[in-house]
C-alpha cells in the first residue's frame, strides 16, 4: 500500500489503518502460529503428520486469506434526488434504496483497497468514488458499473472527491499532497495536479459558483483556489491547532466550514478571509465531517466522540442535545437535499438517518454485515 507524504502516525486513517487492521492481523497470525505448533505437535507425537490431521482452525487460515476489512463506513452522500444513500466502505461501495431501506443490488467493486470518498454528481447520474488504491472510479447510477478504467494520478490514497456544480469537472485529493481536477466527460486529468499542502490533503469542496475550491489537510492549513488557473488566493487560513479533516462551503458561498482533530470548527468569512467568531466547540473529539444544510441556516457535524451535532449558524451554537447512538467514531455525515433528514456513517458498520426536526433516529441503522 502507499502510505502518505509525512508522519504516518499523525494521520488518523492511517492510525485506523494500524489499529483495527494490522494489529489484528499479527494477532490472528499470532494465534494461528500457536494452534499450527500445538496441533503439529500432536500429530508428530502420534507420527500421523498429514493434511487430514489440519484442525478446524488451521485450515481456515490456511484456505482464506487474511483480511483487515470491517466494513466501516467512511464516507456517505445523498443523491440528488433523495432516494437513494451511498456509502464508501471499507469493503466497496453501497448504494442504498431510502424507500425500503435496504442496499439496491450488489455493492459495487472496483477499488482494491478501502474507499475513502463518494460524491454525486448534480444530476445525480454519476457517483465518484476515492480508495486507499490510488484511483478515481466514475459509476454511471443507471447501470451501476463504472465508466471505463479508474483515473490514475494520485501516488497515494484518495481520501476526498467533489464534483463541481455543473458536474463539468471532478476534484480529487490525496495522501500524497496533492490536487487534481478531472474532465468528467473525456474521463482525464486537466492540467497539472496542484500542490499547496506540505502534507496529506484530506478534504476538498467546490463553491457555490464553482469559481473556487477549499481545501484542507494534516498540515492545518485550510487553501483556496481559484478554478481559472489553480493558483492559491492568497495565503493558507489558519486557526485550528491540529490537522483539518473536513472543509464544507455555505450554499451562498460566504461562509467556509471547516473542521479539525483539535475538536473544533470554524467559520470562516470567505471574503475577508478571517474567521466570523471563535471556534465551534462540542465534541470531544476529533471533528470529522462537516456539511451545510441546503437552506445555510444549519450545520451538521460529526466526530471521533461517536456524536453528530446540528449547530444554528445564526447563532453558532448546538441545536439541542448531541445526537447518539453510533458505538464507534462518526467518520462522515450529510444532509438530504430538502434538508429534511441528516445521514450519518461510523466505523462501527452502520448507517443512522435522523429526521432534523425531531433529532431522531428513521428506523433502525442501517447495516453492513461484517465478515466471518
Amino acid at each position: 500500500m502507499n502510505y502518505p507524504k509525512g508522519d504516518v502516525m499523525k494521520h488518523t486513517k492511517h492510525n485506523r489503518y494500524h489499529r483495527r487492521c494490522l494489529f489484528p492481523l499479527f494477532a490472528g497470525v499470532l494465534l494461528s502460529c500457536l494452534v499450527l505448533i500445538i496441533s503439529r505437535g500432536d500429530v508428530l507425537a502420534e507420527g500421523k503428520a498429514t493434511s487430514k490431521n489440519i484442525t478446524k482452525t488451521e485450515k481456515k487460515s490456511i484456505d482464506r486469506p487474511w483480511t483487515c476489512h470491517e466494513n466501516a463506513v467512511n464516507s456517505v452522500v445523498f443523491s440528488p434526488d433523495a432516494k437513494m444513500l451511498a456509502s464508501g466502505n471499507d469493503n466497496g461501495i453501497v448504494i442504498w434504496d431510502l424507500m425500503s431501506m435496504k442496499s439496491a443490488g450488489n455493492p459495487l467493486i472496483g477499488h482494491s483497497g478501502v474507499v475513502w470518498s463518494v460524491a454525486f454528481s448534480p444530476d445525480g447520474k454519476t457517483l465518484a468514488s476515492g480508495g486507499a488504491d490510488g484511483t478515481v472510479i466514475l459509476w454511471d447510477m443507471a447501470s451501476m458499473k463504472s465508466k471505463g478504467e479508474p483515473m490514475t494520478g494520485h501516488e497515494g490514497w484518495v481520501e476526498g472527491v467533489s464534483f463541481s456544480p455543473d458536474g463539468k469537472i471532478l476534484a480529487s485529493c490525496g495522501a500524497d499532497g496533492l490536487i487534481m481536477l478531472w474532465d468528467i466527460a473525456g474521463m482525464k486529468a486537466i492540467g497539472e495536479p496542484c500542490m499547496g499542502h506540505s502534507e496529506p490533503v484530506e478534504s476538498i469542496a467546490f463553491s457555490p459558483n464553482g469559481k473556487m475550491l477549499a481545501s484542507c489537510g494534516v498540515d492545518g492549513n485550510v487553501i483556496l483556489w481559484d478554478i481559472a488557473n489553480m493558483k492559491q488566493i492568497d495565503e493558507p487560513l489558519t486557526g485550528h491547532t491540529m490537522w483539518v479533516e473536513s472543509v464544507a462551503f455555505s450554499p451562498n458561498g460566504t461562509l467556509l466550514a471547516s473542521g479539525s482533530d483539535d475538536g473544533t470548527i470554524i467559520l470562516w468569512d470567505v471574503a475577508g478571509r478571517k474567521p466570523i467568531d471563535k471556534p465551534l466547540t462540542g465534541h470531544k473529539g476529533a471533528v470529522e465531517s462537516v456539511v451545510f444544510s441546503p437552506d445555510g441556516k444549519m450545520l451538521a457535524s460529526c466526530s471521533m466522540d461517536k456524536s453528530v451535532i446540528l449547530w444554528n449558524i445564526a447563532d453558532r451554537r448546538p441545536i439541542g442535545e448531541a445526537l447518539t447512538g453510533h458505538t464507534e467514531s462518526v467518520q462522515s455525515v450529510a444532509f438530504s437535499h430538502d434538508g429534511t433528514l441528516v445521514a450519518s456513517g461510523s466505523e462501527d458498520g452502520t448507517i443512522i438517518l435522523w429526521d432534523v426536526a425531531s433529532q431522531k433516529p428513521i428506523g433502525i441503522p442501517l447495516t453492513i454485515s461484517k465478515e466471518d
